[in-house]
């Protein structure tokens, strides 16, 4: 590693003395002074919310869902600025069913131990060099992890240019605020991509609702799918709350309440509920597509704004931030 580390921020989670030692150390030989150690999740949570990271290290062999659930809540979170943060994960000798779970959090990398310090320079570096594209699905969010960006069976999955905060603040080519701004239009266009995936979601668990108490009585699987529409319909809330699509958040809402009033009565459940969910359902997607369309044309004049008065009024950019 030949870059200037001076600004880099790193965070470190639960790692173990001896690959503490090593990571500590071979990030302070290249000039790295911001590093931070949280043991448990609540000290995560607290860096993460306060301060924007560049690089973050979890050690999977002190907790392996630990870890996972670490770097997937970083990379779902809407609050903050370190969803895209670069980030390793440790791991002793990992089985394939232990890779896959790693994987699947979102991570860019995993280095096994033991390791030793030019092995993390080296992955460190290539980190730097380039990152993969972001895919996004309805469960999903993180580096591509095909080379197409899709797995088998699974639906199609988005391609998302995120930035890469390691390599633009170890080559000083933008500055912190200009990398926050960054950081926030491309999770908008994330979060863009999962309401869209969730929104398709709903429609395929509607019907499958649908089929399953089609039956009398109804199937078995009427209260695991009725179970999992309600989750998803409960996330969709969440996750379009404070942003341009609140006419969905109203929508979902009715889909729970919807689920709530079959749940009390699955044996017998009414069939004007049923017969309004799907109704719901085709409502949140053309709810989406059509708000969709008006926050890009909102975020089209406010760029261009922003560009004009960026270039006309710097100082006034400058006082502002």
């Amino acid at each position: 590693m030949s870059h200037d580390f001076q600004s880099v921020r790193v965070l470190l989670r639960n790692p173990d003395s001896h690959s503490r030692e090593i990571v500590t150390g071979t990030l302070a030989n290249h000039g790295c002074r911001q590093m931070v150690t949280a043991d448990h999740g609540g000290e995560v949570d607290h860096y993460l919310h306060a301060d924007m990271i560049d690089l973050l290290i979890c050690d999977a062999d002190q907790g392996l869902q630990d870890a996972c659930d670490t770097v997937r809540q970083m990379r779902n979170r809407s609050d903050g600025d370190n969803s895209f943060a670069l980030s390793i994960i440790l791991a002793q000798r990992p089985d394939p069913a232990a890779i896959a779970h790693l994987i699947d959090s979102g991570t860019d990398a995993i280095l096994v131990k033991p390791f030793q310090p030019a092995a993390l320079a080296e992955r460190i570096t290539s980190l730097i060099q380039g990152r993969r594209p972001f895919v996004v699905t309805s469960v999903y969010v993180g580096p591509e992890r095909r080379g197409d960006g899709v797995r088998p069976g699974t639906e199609t999955a988005p391609r998302v240019l995120v930035p890469n905060p390691l390599r633009e603040t170890v080559l000083a080519t933008t500055s912190r605020d200009d990398l926050r701004r960054k950081v926030r239009s491309a999770w908008e266009v994330v979060n863009e991509h999962r309401i869209e995936g969730q929104t398709r979601h709903l429609a395929w668990l509607v019907k499958r609702v649908g089929e399953a108490f089609a039956s009398r009585p109804p199937a078995a699987e009427a209260a695991i799918l009725l179970s999992q529409l309600l989750n998803s319909a409960s996330e969709l809330r969440l996750r379009v709350a404070g942003t341009g699509f609140d006419h969905v958040a109203h929508l979902a809402t009715t889909m729970i309440e919807i689920c709530y009033g079959l749940g009390q009565a699955i044996d017998r459940p009414d069939p004007r509920w049923l017969a309004v969910l799907p109704k719901v359902a085709d409502a949140v997607a053309k709810a989406f597509d059509r708000e969709r369309d008006a926050v890009h044309s909102s975020r089209r004049i406010s760029e261009a704004v922003a560009n004009r008065t960026r270039s006309e009024f710097p100082e006034i950019m400058r006082a502002y931030h």
